[in-house]
């Protein structure tokens, strides 16, 4: 097998596959990629048994075949090569990969294709298109709010789900840790024939996400969702390239979060503040609250919001921003953390807060994306 390929195209296409590879590999496959070729088609797959990915892209070869090479060795070389195009050749009877560029040329071995795993087979009628645009947005809004570890498995993953709200169908993204949450929730824009919900582990949302944004650079404007019982597939297409992503999914019901004990409707005190003062205000005290977890008192006081890191053992800071607050307001603990988080996630360049007492959760949204809600639930110091 000979084929030329683009270097830039292929560092692109390694930079994805790379992600899916297994990081704790207990078979050394499982470290691989696996390449193969068929007439008019160059064919990459990368998993760790948990997630997939697949890309397929058109080039003239030779001859077919398939084998596998160490990801990370094969990445970096890629990566160290300065032409513009590089040549692979597979030497079968050697069990080499060939590397030529002009001034490098590289020789790695190989793993038989025979010996790596079979990619699962989605068969669903189940498959929603979505904006890309939308997805990595809505990706973004929520999955910082979700930890790789929890005693609950459902909560280590981002629900993903269509539900109609006063007769129009929406499309819901939400991540907790049962400490906060975050919930995207528009209008459904995309085609759906069927009601669509899962749990995609964090783990693999992550890496799925660089798979769109990588996309959204190409302007690929829409994606495609195919959900099956245990697994769902994201695919992609640019011009003659196919890219597909799939993931194991969690098994579970999320829990039930629209209700006024999670993420109060009616409040007694509403809260206007400038992001950039509160940004300011949080990462003072942050200094001495870092290392006790994050611990901040936010009291008011004659229209300003005054927080304070109590005595610690490195001594008290207390700082304040404007606020326009509509009511009296109770004094509440918070992890300033959870508010770093989310000031980072927003665009607006004003906060609206939203709260009841000192002991039930405060509602944090952007004034100028009322489709983004935070909830984060009060510490008691």
């Amino acid at each position: 097998m000979k084929v030329s390929l683009s270097v830039k195209v292929l560092q692109e296409l390694l930079d994805l596959t790379a992600r899916f590879v297994s990081k704790h590999a207990t078979l050394p496959i499982l470290e691989n990629i696996y390449i193969k070729w068929n007439i008019d088609t160059l064919l990459l797959r990368a998993t760790d048994m948990e997630k997939y990915i697949e890309i397929e892209i058109p080039a003239e070869i030779e001859n077919e075949g398939a084998v596998t090479v160490n990801a990370k060795t094969f990445y970096d070389i890629i990566r160290s090569i300065d032409d513009e195009t590089v040549l692979l050749h597979v030497d079968t009877t050697k069990d080499i990969l060939d590397i030529h560029a002009s001034s490098d040329k590289f020789k790695i071995k190989w793993i038989a294709a025979s010996e790596y795993v079979a990619v699962p087979t989605i068969q669903s009628e189940n498959t929603l298109t979505l904006s890309t645009q939308s997805f990595t947005t809505w990706i973004n809004k929520v999955e910082f709010a979700v930890t790789e570890k929890n005693f609950s498995p459902v909560l280590t993953g981002v629900f993903m789900r269509t539900k109609e709200y006063e007769g129009t169908k929406h499309m819901v993204f939400v991540g907790t840790d049962s400490f906060r949450l975050a919930e995207y929730k528009t209008v459904f824009d995309g085609q759906s024939e069927q009601d669509f919900s899962c749990i995609v582990p964090k783990v693999h949302i992550a890496d799925i996400n660089k798979v769109a944004q990588y996309m959204l650079e190409k302007e690929v404007e829409t994606m495609q969702i195919t959900l099956s019982d245990n697994m769902v597939r994201f695919g992609f297409s640019y011009g003659d390239m196919q890219v597909s992503c799939m993931s194991l999914l969690i098994q579970g019901t999320f829990p039930d979060y629209e209700n006024e004990n999670i993420m109060p409707t009616t409040f007694n005190t509403t809260v206007l503040l400038d992001k950039t003062q509160l940004e300011k205000a949080i990462r003072k005290i942050a200094i001495l609250t870092r290392d006790i977890n994050n611990y901040i008192a936010v009291q008011w006081w004659d229209n300003q919001l005054i927080f304070t890191s109590g005595e610690t053992d490195m001594g008290e800071w207390k700082t304040s921003c404007a606020a326009l607050i509509d009511n009296e307001m109770a004094s509440f603990g918070m992890n300033g953390k959870y508010i770093a988080d989310f000031l980072k996630n927003i665009e607006g360049i004003d906060v609206q807060m939203a709260l009841i007492n000192a002991e039930k959760p405060v509602i944090f949204k952007d004034k100028d994306d009322t489709q983004f809600t935070y909830v984060v639930r009060p510490l008691m110091k």
